[in-house]
């Protein structure tokens, strides 16, 4: 339907284009509301349907959907375009009718039209001019003159109302409505300025500036505040914009400001200035203002100007922003500050805290709101002291530094201090306190730090504060006692009071050296005291620096250590010296020696190391005693000391040991050995004299060994080692001689060790066996033959790798080395084991069985009940087990000696006493010990028929045994003559080869089953 009429439309108005004559080249078209033609004219089959090709056309169309405007097309012509909606009964628009006409050909037609019809109206106008002149002149001129006349005295307020203008009746109306005008304005114009005169009062009497203006932002009105303020008056600034008059900017940044005006206009409300406003007067005066503007509005509401009021708020401001900087200062300084500020109310109780963020102290009071300080724990307060403070407060009394401990959450004290004020309201009503607190742990710590510091000072040590040039300042009652100089005395004069003159100027250079490198000196000093005794002082100095590093001080602690050096030279001669002979020990001998080492390392020269024994020193303490022994080694070591040379030392390693370290030899081993040599024969010679013990004159001899050395080739232990053997190879030779230290030596020395290992060895694994040597006695009652009476059981040590080890290569090492003494027990154990098996066959049943018994085993303490022991677990009958014990093993101790066997013999057992005639037979002694049988040693049997003397000491060992009643053996049997002859004179038990070898248990037991054949040489070796 739309469509339809739009059609309509464009046929009717086709038909008005025609009838009003339009030029060629108008378009009209009727358009939908989204810009689609929808009817057009002329017809255009290509636009119909379509939005419009020209788009600024369409948006034109969009924007004015009434009305008329003008365009310029693209190639430069204009044309006008009228618009008119279309309107369907519901009042909504549902089409738009648009004519474009081009104003050029428009205008061509209706300025022919135009000048056609100018011409007949002007014709009719002058035509009315001159019929009208006539008339006019005699009823409206004068009239008008008239009211002319009154208009003039109206506008200069001189109007006085008169009579009625006479004339035409129009011009008699107009007369009397002009006068009633006139009348009126005088009234408005009487009220505006009465208006007027109490506005100009008003403004000229508020102190804001006011200003106004009109819409264009021009002045239009200021009172004088404004004119003062801004340094304008209102005739110079009338007219100008509000900007040039009224200069604003940020007071902070220096910025202009927004005009008013424009912010009042393009909010259309009242606004108000930032408080940071600054007005810049014209005279170059500033001031801070606070203003507000507001539209000025006609009664038809239209805006006629702005009205700005403002004021000097100069000094509030300056108060504000004082008020504002001391804030930001208080708040620094709380920042900065350890303290803190804090209220109370009336009651007391802890209301506002505040202070520097993150304080630990200010948060664990903040812990503490609504509560008086009293009731939270200090331990350090008494309860009078609270009362005390309370008391204060409740006086309203201002009080400081009231101090107290508190333990934070984390159970760590803490110390503050708080200072308050009373705080009173207008009225003088008390509303509690305020004030400030600090942390004072630290000063605290500080004064406990001070206080042990204090009680420091007042040590035991002395002390002294000197300033910079060692001027004493103070020192400590120690240093009193140690010195013997007052506090009074001391101060004022240098450290040099002490000086004692002892130590040379390089000693005080290393020391001041010292102090200005590392600040820090300590040492031993000798002080002259008060009393002019020089002491030897231990002091510590030290320097104190500032903060920029410069001395200010020294601070010094000595410590009197005369005593304790003197103690301390004692302990060290006991450490390094031999405390009977006062020569060096074996410590400070190793040392001496290793730098003789390292000497002759750098000098080439020999040097040598002799060791000195002396001979049977041991007899000598056993016969005369300990206190004689030790006599002569004193008077030894006097001796040897006088006669080394000078840098020679002599030392006492122990017992009767010494040592003597010669350096500086030649460099020719053989010249080096010649002067060893005779030094040592030297100190032979002087230690072979006489020796007064007291009472006693005795003579000793030394064994010495020498050992050379160059380099460093060995070490200080090997050379003390080999010197040591060189020496007991000198024991060996015969005593009293001098011996140089062979290398073989040393692989005897090595090969030993080995052997001690493996002994030890064979005692752990039990690698021993018994070997049985018969002992044949005579047939007895005259019969002939001889029979077996017993037999001597005798070690052999099985070694894994070398088989059988010879008795004389071990058993003196297991007695140097102890291992004896497990080796006879288990000797004595397999003897008595093997007792208890003959026992049980009547063939084997009275056979004794004899056991060598070593000097370190017959020793023990328990060697009573070891055998014992072994008889009683073994079963043995003890009557038929025989020990037998050397000459001097019971010449040693023949109080224990005796006492032992007598213990034993009680059991049973019988004892025989070994190589007789080879020691230094007592026969006082021999008397005394209960034996049952004295052993002939074999080298006086071997001898017999050979040396005469040999068979007469035979036949005195068996006289004296039968004079005493003892049986006696002769071991070392090898031919029937030695056999004969001894049983020719009275000795009828035998042991040797003749009757066979050592043999272990199964070869004798083999001859015990065959049975005796009349002679020991049926017994297979």
């Amino acid at each position: 339907m739309g469509a339809a009429v739009a059609v309509v439309s464009l046929e009717w108005w086709s038909l008005r284009l025609t009838d009003l004559g339009l030029p060629p080249g108008a378009v009209a078209r009727v358009s939908d509301p989204d810009g689609r033609v929808i009817a057009l004219f002329p017809p255009d089959a290509q636009e119909l349907g379509a939005p419009f090709a020209d788009g600024e056309f369409r948006a034109l169309l969009l924007q004015t959907p009434k009305g008329l405007r003008q365009r310029s097309q693209a190639d430069g012509t204009r044309e006008l375009v009228v618009f008119e909606p279309l309107i369907e009964a519901g009042g909504r628009p549902v089409a738009t009718m648009s004519l474009s006409v081009p104003l050029e050909d428009l205008y061509a037609e209706a300025n022919r039209r135009l000048w056609s019809e100018m011409g007949f109206f002007l014709a009719g106008i002058l035509l009315s001019l001159f019929l009208a002149q006539q008339g006019v002149r005699r009823g409206v001129v004068h009239p008008l003159r008239r009211l002319l006349q009154a208009t003039d005295e109206l506008a200069q307020g001189r109007y006085v109302s008169a009579e009625p203008a006479r004339g035409p009746l129009e011009l008699t109306e107009l007369g009397r409505r002009f006068d009633q005008m006139a009348r009126t304005r005088q009234a408005a114009e009487a009220q505006l300025r009465h208006s007027e005169e109490n506005l100009s009062i008003t403004l000229h009497s508020i102190g804001d500036g006011v200003m106004a203006t009109d819409a264009q932002g021009c002045v239009t009105r200021m009172n004088a505040v404004a004119e003062r303020m801004t340094g304008w008056h209102l005739h110079q600034a009338r007219g100008r914009p509000l900007a040039e008059v009224f200069r604003i900017v940020n007071a902070s940044t220096r910025e202009p400001m927004v005009d008013p005006v424009q912010m009042v206009m393009a909010k259309g409300r009242v606004v108000g200035l930032s408080n940071h406003t600054t007005l810049l007067a014209r005279d170059g005066a500033e001031y801070q203002i606070a203003d507000s503007a507001a539209r000025i509005r006609n009664p038809q509401g239209q805006i006629m100007g702005v009205v700005l009021v403002f004021s000097d708020v100069t000094e509030a401001y300056r108060v504000r922003k004082q008020l504002e900087f001391n804030e930001a200062r208080f708040r620094t300084l709380t920042a900065l500050s350890s303290d803190w500020y804090w209220e109370q109310d009336a009651q007391f109780r802890l209301a506002h805290i505040e202070g520097r963020d993150g304080d630990r102290l200010v948060e664990e009071m903040a812990l503490h709101k609504g509560m008086p300080r009293w009731e939270l724990p200090a331990p350090d307060v008494s309860e009078a002291r609270w009362d005390s403070h309370r008391a204060q407060l409740q006086s309203h009394q201002e009080f400081r530094d009231f101090e107290f401990q508190r333990v934070d959450r984390a159970g760590r004290p803490y110390w503050i201090s708080i200072s308050g004020t009373p705080v009173f309201d207008e009225q003088g009503v008390f509303c509690g306190y305020r004030g400030v607190g600090k942390d004072i742990t630290a000063r605290k710590l500080d004064e406990e730090e001070l206080r042990i510091a204090a009680i420091a000072f007042e040590s035991q040590e002395g002390m002294m504060v000197t300033d910079q040039n060692t001027v004493i300042l103070r020192t400590n009652r120690a240093f009193t006692r140690i010195t013997g100089y007052s506090a009074e005395e001391a101060r004022g004069h240098r450290a040099s009071l002490l000086a004692s003159g002892h130590h040379d100027k390089a000693f005080f250079d290393a020391m001041w050296h010292s102090l200005n490198t590392t600040g820090e000196w300590k040492g031993e000093i000798w002080n002259r005291c008060h009393n002019a005794e020089v002491s030897l002082h231990f002091v510590v100095i030290t320097a104190v620096t500032s903060a920029l590093g410069t001395r200010t001080h020294y601070v010094a602690t000595l410590s009197d250590i005369t005593q304790r050096a003197q103690a301390a030279r004692e302990i060290e001669h006991l450490a390094f010296y031999d405390p009977l002979t006062h020569l060096p020990n074996r410590r400070l001998m190793m040392d001496r020696l290793q730098q003789a080492v390292a000497t002759s390392a750098r000098t080439g020269r020999q040097g040598a190391l002799l060791c000195l024994d002396l001979d049977h020193f041991k007899t000598l303490n056993d016969t005369l005693g300990h206190d004689m022994g030790d006599l002569l080694l004193q008077q030894v070591a006097q001796r040897l000391a006088a006669r080394l040379r000078e840098g020679d030392t002599v030392a006492r390693l122990g017992g009767d040991e010494f040592l003597v370290l010669l350096e500086d030899l030649d460099v020719l081993a053989t010249d080096a050995a010649e002067q060893a040599q005779d030094v040592g024969e030297a100190i032979l010679a002087a230690l072979n004299q006489p020796y007064q013990l007291a009472s006693h004159h005795v003579h000793s001899t030394t064994s010495v060994g020498a050992v050379l050395f160059r380099g460093q080739s060995e070490k200080v232990e090997d050379l003390v080692k080999h010197a040591d053997l060189a020496m007991y190879a000198a024991k060996t030779a015969g005593r009293n001689s001098i011996r140089f230290f062979d290398p073989m030596m040393q692989a005897a020395v090595t090969m030993r060790a080995a052997l001690e290992n493996d002994l030890r060895t064979a005692v752990a694994e039990r690698q021993f066996l018994l070997h049985y040597q018969l002992q044949i006695g005579a047939s007895g009652d005259g019969a002939p033959g001889l029979r077996i009476v017993g037999a001597e059981a005798l070690i052999r040590w099985q070694h894994p790798a070398r088989g059988l080890v010879s008795p004389f290569e071990f058993i003196p090492l297991a007695e140097e080395t102890g291992l004896i003494e497990p080796m006879g027990l288990w000797v004595l154990q397999t003897a008595c084991a093997q007792l208890r098996r003959w026992q049980d066959d009547s063939a084997t049943a009275h056979l004794h069985l004899a056991v060598n018994v070593s000097a370190r085993q017959f020793r023990e303490r328990d060697f009573v009940n070891h055998v014992r022991q072994v008889l009683r677990e073994s079963g043995a009958r003890p009557s038929q087990l025989k020990l037998e014990l050397t000459e001097s093993l019971a010449l040693d101790n023949v109080d224990d000696t005796i006492a032992k066997m007598q213990a034993l013999r009680t059991l049973g057992l019988r004892f025989s006493m070994d190589d007789f005639g080879t020691g230094q037979s007592a026969l006082a002694y021999l008397t005394q010990l209960p034996l049952d049988q004295l052993k002939i040693d074999q080298s006086f049997v071997r001898n017999i028929g050979i040396q005469k003397t040999d068979a007469l000491i035979v036949q005195t060992i068996i006289g004296m045994a039968q004079s005493l009643g003892l049986d006696v053996l002769a071991e070392g049997v090898e031919t029937e003559a030695q056999r004969a002859f001894l049983e020719h004179h009275g000795c009828t038990l035998w042991q040797g080869y003749l009757f066979g070898r050592p043999a272990p248990i199964e070869a004798l037991e083999l001859v015990l089953r065959q049975g005796w054949v009349a002679t020991a040489r049926a017994v297979v070796a």
